[in-house]
């Protein structure tokens, strides 16, 4: 049950139809990525969000393409859609359509956060990848802005009215293609990826919609994703919304609730059915993702202590030495001497 941020499989086939697309055989790719070349299946394990972009970065690479991303959401595999892809299009509008994907995207991505707002000037909506500062994610979080544009472009029959663009990475060297491509400026080094657009076009209706495949669609993730399935313990996405809730600053039994749609009494029996109570799902999503940044990662333990909700140093080196029984520090080094042996 470690909390590491993962991605559905389907991406290594968005990958790997990118690849075929440009004569470029996928397996080396694959390989040299740690990933098991045909690793493509809907269901199939989930791999770390790290990895993932690792993989965005060497297809990059061995494709020679700068711009991959952008080409990639530009000529997305439609025939290649996950699940909720094909929900999302089956959709009546705009609206019910990213309303869709925002709902069930947690339960397939753990390591993309989505967020909407679709109340002020500009309609807004935006996903942020949960990995390290020191992942280089150029590549995918291109993808993700560029598949957006072009999956609602597509739906409609009329070009998405971008006002403005944001990503979360710093490097700006594919602005003036990103920027053609949208129709409207793009800000780099931002807090999330995130796409600006004219409130009125989420009243558009899809072209691509099927109000009974939308409804079986939908009625299809519900069953699958419940808390009984083994695959997604109600307790481990109680754990990754503690997760996020810690980066905004609060952590409360109302606020998860809110955040999964459920009563704050649902909540509570739901992980009582699994063995916990609230405060132990907050203490195993804390330790869990504790021990990744600490393993994975280069950030400072000061800093890994302020993102997970602790204000001192202090506190969170006693909380970490009572869940593992050594501190922080030598947790770090332990797992460094253990791969070097």
């Amino acid at each position: 049950m470690e909390f590491e941020p993962s991605l559905s499989a389907r991406f290594v086939a968005y990958v790997r139809d990118y690849l075929l697309d440009h004569g470029v055989d996928s397996r080396p790719v694959f390989i040299e990525c740690g990933i098991e070349p045909g690793k493509d299946g809907e269901f199939d394990a989930p791999l770390p969000v790290r990895q993932v972009a690792d993989l965005f970065e060497l297809a990059a690479k061995y494709s020679n393409n700068p711009c991959m991303g952008i080409n990639m959401g530009q000529n997305y595999h439609y025939e290649a859609s996950s699940l909720l892809i094909l929900a999302m299009l089956a959709a009546p509008s705009v609206e019910a359509g990213l309303k869709c994907l925002s709902h069930y995207d947690r339960y397939l991505d753990s390591g993309i956060e989505t967020e909407f707002n679709f109340n002020t000037s500009y309609a807004e909506f935006g996903s942020r990848l949960l990995v390290s500062d020191e992942v280089k994610s150029d590549q995918i979080n291109e993808y993700l802005m560029a598949f957006l544009m072009q999956a609602l472009s597509n739906a409609t029959r009329k070009r998405l009215p971008v006002r403005y663009v944001w990503l979360n990475h710093a490097c700006d060297k594919n602005r003036e293609v990103l920027e053609n491509f949208f129709g409207a400026p793009v800000k780099f080094s931002q807090p999330l990826n995130k796409i600006f657009f004219d409130r009125s076009f989420l009243q558009e209706s899809f072209i691509t919609s099927n109000n009974l495949l939308f409804e079986v669609l939908n009625n299809a993730m519900k069953t699958y994703f419940t808390p009984i399935n083994k695959q997604n313990g109600f307790v481990d996405l109680v754990c990754r919304e503690i997760v996020l809730c810690a980066t905004e600053g609060s952590i409360s039994t109302e606020i998860v609730a809110r955040r999964l749609a459920v009563s704050p009494r649902t909540l509570r029996r739901r992980l009582a059915d699994e063995g916990f109570s609230f405060q132990e799902a907050k203490n195993l999503a804390r330790r869990n993702r504790a021990k990744y940044f600490l393993s994975q990662t280069k950030k400072p333990v000061a800093d890994i202590a302020f993102e997970l909700g602790y204000s001192e140093l202090s506190a969170f080196s006693r909380a970490f030495r009572a869940w593992v029984g050594e501190t922080p520090q030598s947790y770090r080094e332990n797992y460094r001497n253990f791969l070097s042996n």
